[in-house]
């Protein structure tokens, strides 16, 4: 009588993951559904775009054929469930007005040229949501998620530090995508600087001195990269999420030596050129310039509150009505001002919705620090701190970014509610 085989699955304990053992994250990642794989795979393609990177690569949309694969393999997982949640309703109320507003645009072609990315984002965060369903499907995708951004920290790193720490106008940038802007680039380093900075809190106790030095790394490169991009509004972000760090550490006088030690290093690191440029501001060239669009971006708002001029229709709608007072050449831009561009594109709910999606997610992050404390679980605690700190750099940064429908708040509110739901159902 032949005996059955053993099955190769071992059930890999978070203890083995905490301790970021290389094989117990590779047989964990592998063990796990194609829907949870395809997800992970679509982040790194929409981060980081390798075909972009390396032309050899470029013969498939990898990002899209990643996400469509993900949707797949989630209708045939018998893991995912559908999660309740409030910001289930306000997500998909915001597409609702951007669809209504695509409808009644003032120019509804330039609208529909562009749906897919708020569709892309919906179905990213339901995605989000449902297939991380597990404490270790989580930290796993925690683990993806830093090791993509440390990914483009390290390389905005190198970058500042091969020129001497030397000021650049266009400073340091990521991959092309997203991110190849500076501005926008030190967006997504400010909520990855607040992520890690948790990490590290929550597990340094279980890692030896080496691992201990080489994940103090991760952060160290996002801060030094946000002043590389040479990014007035990524730094003052930086210095909220600092500060909210600061409000919510329990260290007393032992934490405020430690940020002014580290806020003394990273100032002495500024160029005198970036210095100047803080002297400057609001009335320098391109501050000039940016107030001009935010006073035309108001007087849109309060012409249009009820759907905005239509969703991406700001170029072709400023471009019609040419204001006047605008700065360089009196060329129309992008607002540099999330807020403004969600109330001129999307009007007043657009706008509400938006401002509601952030708010929740500090509520979720309290809920989750609650039931984190009942159950023990300090990374999930950090990690919710985290989240906090990193959307409060992200909202104050955003006043001078046009960021509405980039990536970097749509991933995180996902990550809020799903660590939520896998805490309060301690799995």
């Amino acid at each position: 009588m032949k005996s059955r085989k053993k099955s190769k699955t071992v059930d890999i304990p978070l203890d083995d993951l905490y301790e970021l053992n290389v094989r117990s994250f590779w047989h964990a990642f592998k063990q796990e559904n194609w829907s949870f794989k395809w997800l992970c795979l679509y982040f790194v393609f929409e981060y980081v775009r390798p075909a972009s990177l390396y032309p050899v690569l470029d013969i498939l949309p990898w990002t899209q054929l990643a996400l469509l694969l993900a949707v797949v393999s989630a209708l045939q997982d018998r893991s995912v469930r559908w999660v309740s949640a409030a910001s289930n309703v306000m997500m998909a109320l915001f597409f609702v007005v951007v669809l209504l507003s695509s409808v009644f645009a003032f120019h509804p072609s330039s609208s529909w040229h562009k749906i897919d990315i708020p569709v892309n984002w919906l179905v990213v965060y339901f995605l989000i949501v449902t297939v991380i369903n597990s404490r270790r499907r989580f930290f796993l995708f925690l683990l993806v998620f830093l090791l993509v951004n440390f990914k483009m920290s390290s390389h905005g790193f190198i970058s500042f530090a091969s020129r001497g720490f030397a000021y650049t106008k266009w400073g340091v940038v990521g991959p092309p995508g997203w991110f190849g802007d500076s501005g926008d680039f030190g967006i997504a380093m400010i909520v990855f600087t607040a992520i890690a900075i948790a990490f590290v809190l929550a597990l340094r106790s279980r890692w030896g001195k080496y691992k201990k030095l080489l994940l103090y790394y991760l952060p160290f490169t996002g801060l030094m990269t946000i002043i590389g991009t040479s990014s007035r509004g990524a730094q003052l972000g930086m210095v909220a999420m600092g500060a909210w760090f600061l409000l919510k550490s329990r260290k007393g006088l032992k934490a405020l030596a430690l940020v002014a030690a580290v806020g003394l290093v990273l100032y002495s690191a500024l160029p005198e050129e970036m210095l100047q440029e803080f002297e400057s501001a609001g009335e320098d060239g391109t501050s000039t310039d940016r107030l001009a669009h935010w006073a035309f971006g108001m007087r849109v708002i309060a012409d249009h509150p009820m759907l905005g001029i239509g969703y991406e229709n700001w170029l072709v709608y400023c471009d019609y009505m040419n204001p006047d007072g605008l700065g360089y050449k009196d060329r129309c831009r992008l607002p540099h001002n999330t807020y403004i561009s969600a109330g001129a594109e999307l009007g007043i709910p657009g706008l509400l919705l938006y401002v509601l999606l952030a708010m929740y997610m500090f509520m979720v992050n309290a809920l989750t620090r609650d039931a984190a404390k009942k159950n023990d679980d300090s990374l999930s605690y950090y990690l919710a701190h985290g989240f906090d700190a990193g959307m409060i750099g992200y909202l104050v940064a955003s006043i001078f970014f046009t960021v509405l429908f980039y990536p970097v708040f749509w991933m995180q509110l996902g990550m809020v509610v799903a660590l939520n739901k896998v805490v309060v159902s301690a799995k």
